[in-house]
């Protein structure tokens, strides 16, 4: 308290506190849900973003920036890694979360699969970052989960890693029996570049005669962001609108662009063989694609082309469930503590269960 010189005694502010290494920007802390706020300060904002950290160095200590939902399951009860091929001969590891029979709506099996692909710019993430997610939508759906570590950039060129997953879909589809497994009931999704792949797999898929039950894409790409300059390039309001955005913003943006760029010949030569879809699914014809549910979060740069890819399945005739989460920014759904994550959880489990007859 301060004494003021006609003896009022008026309280004084309270002194502030350290500067978070990555604070919420101001213009954002009135947009965003109490409890996500005091998740980042306790969790995210005391360590330097990952966005002004070479490749080289996250490459070499992996653990020193790994978000904190990162878990290695690897360990624990009706979890195994398995190998699969790409049709370039390629190796990738997948892990296969398997429910307990004695929970299980199917008993002993065989299982329902969904088919995971992780989120990170299309250069971050393996086999830990959707671990938590993974591990509870097996148990509170009760099927097969498989969650696929692709290739990343820029070691590999963009794409590559949508060429794995593709296989990994491909492989559950024709040897699903070998995890205990039914091939005759697959779902696939993931969040971020993870929508991005599931996008491009539902109209793969598609054109192949793969019957898919469920695409969930979270907080997805749906566009091609690569030569984009600055935020106010991106057609998506969006992008300006999120430019300072916690968690995602333009820089990261930038910074996941950057390392997706090709850089030689033949990897220039590489991308510009594939179809636009490829990188843009929103550019491709998505009639007669799988039922699709589309979660966008307020607070992401990525909102808006996520709502445009939803509104061309709607369009075309696609069942679509579509949930925009408010007051929060695009990795909400790994915070497992705060009301939005367990809305997210509760919703995606409530549309898995109904297209697998859980």
């Amino acid at each position: 308290m301060t004494a003021t010189t006609n003896g009022t005694v008026v309280p004084t502010a309270p002194a502030a506190g350290p500067k978070l290494p990555s604070a919420i920007h101001p213009d954002f802390m009135d947009k965003l849900d109490e409890d996500f706020i005091a998740y980042y300060n306790a969790n995210l904002g005391i360590k330097p973003v990952t966005h002004n950290v070479t490749i080289e160095d996250i490459r070499t200590y992996p653990g020193r920036y790994a978000s904190p939902w990162y878990k290695d399951f690897r360990f624990e009860p009706f979890v195994n890694d398995i190998k699969i091929k790409a049709d370039d001969g390629h190796e990738f590891a997948a892990r296969v979360y398997t429910p307990d029979a004695r929970t299980s709506p199917f008993g002993a099996g065989p299982y329902p699969v969904y088919i995971n692909f992780h989120g990170g710019g299309y250069t971050f993430g393996s086999l830990q970052g959707d671990a938590e997610l993974c591990m509870l939508i097996r148990d509170r759906v009760g099927i097969l989960v498989l969650d696929v570590d692709y290739r990343l950039c820029p070691e590999n060129t963009f794409l590559k890693g949508h060429d794995d997953c593709w296989a990994a879909i491909r492989w559950v589809a024709s040897h699903g029996q070998e995890i205990n497994g039914r091939p005759d009931s697959i779902s696939i999704g993931g969040i971020s570049a993870g929508g991005h792949i599931s996008a491009v797999a539902q109209q793969l898929a598609r054109d192949s005669g793969l019957e898919i039950k469920l695409a969930v894409l979270a907080v997805p790409a749906t566009d091609s962001h690569l030569g984009l300059e600055k935020a106010s390039d991106s057609p998506y309001p969006s992008f300006s609108e999120n430019e300072f955005a916690p968690c995602l913003n333009w820089a990261r943006m930038k910074y996941f662009m950057d390392h997706c760029q090709p850089t030689t010949d033949a990897q220039r030569a590489e991308l510009a063989a594939r179809p636009e879809w490829h990188s843009s699914p929103i550019k491709g014809d998505v009639r007669g694609v799988c039922d699709t549910m589309v979660i966008t979060a307020e607070r992401d740069p990525l909102r808006d082309e996520g709502e445009a890819y939803a509104r061309k399945l709607v369009e075309a005739g696609v069942r679509v469930t579509v949930r925009r989460y408010t007051g929060v920014p695009h990795p909400f759904m790994h915070m497992l503590t705060i009301n939005k994550a367990k809305m997210y959880i509760n919703d995606v489990c409530a549309e898995l269960r109904r297209v697998h007859g859980a």
